[in-house]
């Protein structure tokens, strides 16, 4: 049997898949948030835009609006991004469960 490692999480994960648009110093790339949580996305990018581990970025979607954040992985066209806890931020993630899910 493989050993498996368990990552404990802040919060529960919902798979998602609809687009966006990502957007640091390196550039911009829309893609499709592939799964998201009230602590953080993973953003399944189009382009290679040179993000790096503990990188400003700013999220834009129509589900949920403009968030912004830091990458905390990145692993070919996937990138982790943990999102700035405010009462904004989690207003917006609630929004969409309500309205999306």
């Amino acid at each position: 049997m493989p050993y498996q490692q368990v990552i404990e999480r802040k919060s529960a994960r919902t798979t998602t898949k609809f687009t966006g648009e990502v957007t640091c110093k390196g550039g911009m790339s829309r893609g499709i948030v592939k799964d998201l949580s009230s602590a953080g996305i993973c953003f399944q990018l189009y382009f290679d835009i040179n993000a790096k581990t503990g990188e400003e970025v700013s999220i834009q979607s129509t589900e949920f609006g403009h968030l912004t954040g830091v990458v905390k992985w990145y692993r070919g066209d996937r990138i982790g991004v943990r999102l700035d806890p405010s009462s904004k931020t989690a207003a917006q993630i609630s929004s969409y469960y309500k309205y999306f899910r």
